[in-house]
C-alpha cells in the first residue's frame, strides 16, 4: 500500500490542478491573483491508503463542501451558530456539527470505554482541524502549523511515522505551491491536515500530553473568536518576522 500511496502522492497534485478549474475552484488569493483554491484535494487519495486516517478524509470532504458552496460573510463558531438559529444554515455549521461527530467517532474507536480520554481525543481532532483552518489565511502558515502540530507526536513515537513517508511527498509538493502562492490549500486541505495531525497526536502522546495539547488548541480557538490571529501576528514583532519567512507576503 505504501507504493500505491507514493504513486498517488506524485500524481494527485497534477490531477488536482486539472480538477480545480472544472469544479470552479479557482479563486483570488490575498494578492487578488486567481489560483487553485482547494489544493488539499491532492491529499484525499493518498490518505485513503491508511484506514486509521480515514476520519481526516471526511474532514477534508467537509472542507470541500465549504470551498464549493461556503460564504465568507459568516465566520467563527458564534457566527455559524447564530446563522443556524436564524434559519440560515451554513457549510460552516455543517463542518461544526459534522466534524464534531466524526471526531467523536474517531476517538470512540480508540477509547470506547474511557469517556474522559474520548472527549480529550475528540477535542484534539476537531479543534486541530479548525486551528489549521484559522491559520490558512496567508501562504505557508497552515503547513507550518501542521508541522508544529505534528512535532510532539513525532518526538514521542517516531516509529508511528515510518509507513507514512508517501504522504511527505504530497505534503512537500503542496507546501511549496502554497508558500509560493501558486495554490491555496483551502478548507479541504487545512481541515484535512489538522484532523490528520490530531489523529496522530492522539495515537502517539500520553494522556497528559494530550491534555496539554488540547488546552493550547482550545486557547487558540477561543482567542480567534475575539480577535484576528493575523492581526496578532502583525502586531507581534517576532511572530511577524517568522511569518515573513513562511511564504509570499
Amino acid at each position: 500500500m505504501e507504493i500505491i500511496a507514493a504513486v498517488l502522492a506524485l500524481l494527485c497534485p497534477v490531477f488536482t490542478r486539472m480538477l480545480c478549474p472544472e469544479l470552479k475552484l479557482i479563486k483570488p488569493n490575498f494578492q487578488k491573483k486567481d489560483i487553485p483554491s482547494a489544493a488539499g484535494l491532492s491529499f484525499l487519495l493518498p490518505l485513503a491508503c491508511y484506514p486509521a486516517l480515514w476520519p481526516a478524509i471526511v474532514f477534508g470532504l467537509l472542507g470541500l463542501a465549504d470551498d464549493l458552496w461556503g460564504s465568507r460573510t459568516v465566520g467563527g463558531f458564534k457566527g455559524h451558530l447564530k446563522s443556524l438559529l436564524a434559519g440560515k444554515p451554513t457549510t460552516g455549521a455543517l463542518k461544526l456539527f459534522g466534524g464534531g461527530l466524526v471526531a467523536l467517532t474517531a476517538a470512540w474507536l480508540s477509547f470506547p470505554h474511557e469517556p474522559l480520554r474520548l472527549i480529550v481525543a475528540a477535542g484534539i481532532v476537531a479543534l486541530g482541524a479548525n486551528t489549521l483552518n484559522l491559520l490558512d489565511l496567508r501562504p505557508g502558515r497552515a503547513c507550518f502549523g501542521f508541522a508544529l502540530f505534528l512535532l510532539p507526536a513525532a518526538l514521542a513515537a517516531p516509529l508511528l511515522f515510518a509507513s507514512l513517508w508517501p504522504l511527505a511527498i504530497v505534503l512537500a509538493i503542496e507546501w511549496w505551491a502554497d508558500s509560493r502562492a501558486h495554490a491555496m490549500l483551502g478548507d479541504t486541505g487545512s481541515n484535512l491536515l489538522g484532523a490528520f495531525a490530531g489523529i496522530l497526536a492522539v495515537q502517539a502522546l500520553p494522556f497528559a500530553g494530550q491534555v496539554i495539547l488540547l488546552t493550547v488548541l482550545l486557547a487558540l480557538n477561543l482567542a480567534a473568536e475575539r480577535t484576528s490571529l493575523s492581526g496578532v501576528i502583525e502586531k507581534t514583532p517576532w511572530l511577524r518576522a517568522l511569518d515573513r519567512k513562511l511564504g509570499v507576503r
